[in-house]
């Protein structure tokens, strides 16, 4: 019986043409093996088993297995275990483990017999093992059942040469591998060689277990159906369902904007992976989340696989959009501050000079404001302040950008308008705010405000300048007796 490990087949048309034939096969394994008499003398044995027992070339037929420890026999017939681990020793008095499997030589004609009489020989793989002594075997098949399925076998009869592949094998308790195949062709047939690869495919219990242990939700998915195969509690904790509801959904499902899940795709489909990409997931109730995203792709188990990890990102978010928040707000009335709208509205103004559209500014200034604090004190002429901002914004197109100069002046920019055009607002802002009644200690009092605006003039107009020249029209208006609107013109 066969055993796990390294299996070599020999299949196809000459394959029983003659046992020089067969053992050239035999001379190109990279895994030691010998043609073996009853008695245990080498008949054949390749060079790798020379190279493994440290044995000048040719010097090993002859000799007996057992002055190299590594008898195969018990009382003159075959072991009950046809695969054994044994401490080598070799020439050079060296001692090295390995493993030690067998089968039947089939490979002479009919009728043939061996040198010294033998009626039937024995083919003998001797492996190096690892410390956990991992059987490999290598065995010669008669037949090409063995190369039916091999995904190797068309190229190597069309082109010949070497040809590395993936392929499962049953090992015990019913359980497969994919342990990585080499194979190639010669005068004989086709000859393949299975490396087991343990340490690269770990077995999917262990598998499991260390995604189960991951603190980050961990999803398996088979890559041609999205089919969810996999998750661990991470990830059933970060999604609200059992287990076994989300086994067997689809990826997707969970994905809160399709256009990020087509970039993740797209990504996959080029052969690359994701790595930290911050993507809105949905839970179970529909609640939004964000998470930091990583996929890669893998085989496991035989099967093409997307494996993915998600990190809860929401509260670090939050807290990183809070922090941008406090950064580029004014503190007092939650517009923006002097230095985010200069860049917000260098940004417009390089947009207006782009499309050669219009863009005006206009300057807002609380009258008599040193007398509101002096009368109602500090913290009124603050809500006060508050209240002009949150008049302004009532008034003001989404699309405008409001900002604090400081004290009680205050900017806007609106993008698409003419000057006159910006008078009618501007004129509406003014109203708003002087039927608006402000709360004071003693009751409730109003306010008034001048405003000066200016134009864009020109393809190389500055925001700077368009402030001063607002700024030009707001003295005009304080001059002609406050609560006014002023459009600069030249000469002011």
């Amino acid at each position: 019986m066969p055993v796990p490990g390294c299996m070599a087949m020999i299949s196809g048309r000459d394959a029983h043409d003659g046992r020089d034939a067969a053992l050239s096969i035999l001379d190109r394994l990279p895994v030691g093996v010998c043609v073996v008499a009853a008695s245990g003398i080498i008949h054949h044995a390749n060079p790798a088993l020379h190279t493994l027992l440290a044995c000048e070339p040719g010097g090993l037929p002859g000799r007996s297995l057992c002055e190299f420890g590594l008898d195969t026999c018990d009382g003159g017939g075959p072991v009950a275990d046809p695969a054994r681990a044994h401490r080598a020793l070799r020439n050079d008095g060296t001692v090295c483990r390995v493993t030690v499997a067998e089968a039947p030589w089939t490979s002479l004609p009919s009728g043939a017999k061996a040198e010294g009489g033998a009626e039937s020989l024995r083919l003998v793989t001797v492996t190096v093992t690892d410390v956990d002594a991992v059987y490999r075997q290598t065995v010669l098949a008669d037949d090409d059942e063995s190369q039916a399925g091999s995904p190797a076998a068309g190229t190597l009869l069309e082109y010949g040469g070497n040809v590395g592949y993936e392929a499962p094998v049953l090992v015990a308790k019913g359980a497969t591998r994919f342990p990585a195949k080499d194979a190639f062709r010669d005068e004989s047939g086709i000859a393949g060689v299975t490396r087991d690869l343990d340490d690269l495919h770990p077995n999917e219990g262990r598998l499991e277990a260390i995604l189960e242990q991951s603190p980050i939700g961990v999803s398996v998915s088979r890559r041609d159906d999205g089919c969810i195969i996999f998750v661990n509690t991470r990830f059933a904790e970060l999604i609200g369902l059992p287990r076994e509801k989300l086994i067997g959904s689809r990826a997707r499902d969970y994905y809160l904007d399709s256009h990020q899940r087509l970039r993740v795709l797209e990504r996959l489909r080029g052969g690359g992976g994701v790595t930290n990409m911050e993507v809105q997931f949905r839970r179970a109730d529909g609640s939004p989340f964000w998470t930091l995203f990583t996929v890669n792709q893998a085989v496991i188990q035989g099967t093409a696989v997307n494996l993915a990890w998600i990190y809860d990102y929401t509260e670090r978010r939050s807290m990183e959009e809070a922090l941008r928040d406090m950064a580029s707000r004014d503190p007092l009335t939650g517009i923006f501050n002097r230095r985010s709208f200069m860049d917000m509205a260098r940004a417009q103004l390089a947009r207006a000079h782009r499309f050669h559209e219009p863009l005006s500014v206009f300057v807002l200034d609380v009258d008599h404001f040193k007398r509101i604090n002096d009368s109602f004190g500090h913290a009124t002429g603050d809500d006060a302040l508050r209240m002009v901002a949150a008049g302004c914004q009532a008034i003001l197109r989404e699309y405008d950008i409001l900002g604090r100069l400081g004290g009680e002046e205050f900017v806007v920019v609106l993008p698409g308008a003419t000057a006159d055009e910006s008078r009618v607002v501007a004129e509406r802002v003014r109203r708003h705010l002087a039927r608006m009644p402000i709360e004071a200690p003693d009751g409730t009092f109003r306010l008034t405000v001048s405003i000066g605006i200016a134009g864009l003039e020109g393809a190389t107009d500055t925001l700077e300048r368009a402030i001063h020249r607002a700024d030009l029209a707001l003295y005009r208006a304080k001059h002609l007796g406050r609560n006014l609107v002023a459009v600069f013109e030249p000469g002011m």
